[in-house]
């Protein structure tokens, strides 16, 4: 499967800048996880480990800074992978959406969080990294926005999947990593 990395630039900038229009389209796109995980989400994760990795060699040794953009790709990933199975567990088995619905709404604004967060995390316990963390939350804007395109859902439900899918993607990469750090034994004072 060839990689279009030209897609993946323009589609997480659009996510970032104009969550509105891109949506629409989004929404419709009917690919498997596999398929989006391959072509969109796995080289967004590793190239933000690779980033982790060098922004890591400052902090710690080059064998630590290796681990730091390991455990980031595998709590990227994994994050995202549980971050999904949760919001469809509510927006499909709850109230009847499609899968790719789901997914596209969940690894689209997942990547909106985990390009800050990841690059936030890997400056450490800076003003900059501490920016980072913060722009990380306009995830939010692009997930508000995406429920706003799932039509006839009501606002109740709206603002369930808005806190279930934001919960889940602040917190579930965030303990991965967490624990991560732990059985490799790196110091997670720095991050």
């Amino acid at each position: 499967m060839k990689i279009n990395y030209k897609h993946i630039y323009l589609r997480t900038r659009q996510m970032l800048t104009h969550p509105a229009l891109v949506w629409p389209e989004a929404l419709k796109e009917n690919f498997t996880f596999r398929e989006v995980f391959h072509s969109y989400l796995f080289p967004v994760t590793i190239g933000l480990s690779a980033i982790v990795f060098l922004l890591g060699l400052i902090h710690y040794s080059p064998l630590q800074a290796l681990g730091t953009g390991i455990i980031n790709l595998i709590s990227g990933t994994s994050g995202a992978w549980f971050t999904y199975l949760i919001t469809r567990e509510y927006l499909c088995k709850k109230l009847n959406y499609r899968t790719y619905e789901a997914m596209n709404l969940t690894v689209y604004s997942y990547t909106v969080y985990i390009l800050f967060h990841s690059i936030g995390s890997a400056i450490g316990n800076t003003f900059i990294g501490q920016i980072f963390i913060l722009f990380s939350f306009i995830f939010l804007k692009t997930l508000y926005t995406g429920i706003g395109q799932l039509h006839e859902l009501p606002a109740n439900h709206k603002n369930n999947i808005l806190v279930i899918t934001g919960l889940s993607t602040v917190f579930i990469p965030t303990i991965l990593t967490q624990i991560l750090m732990i059985v490799f034994r790196i110091s997670a004072i720095n991050i």
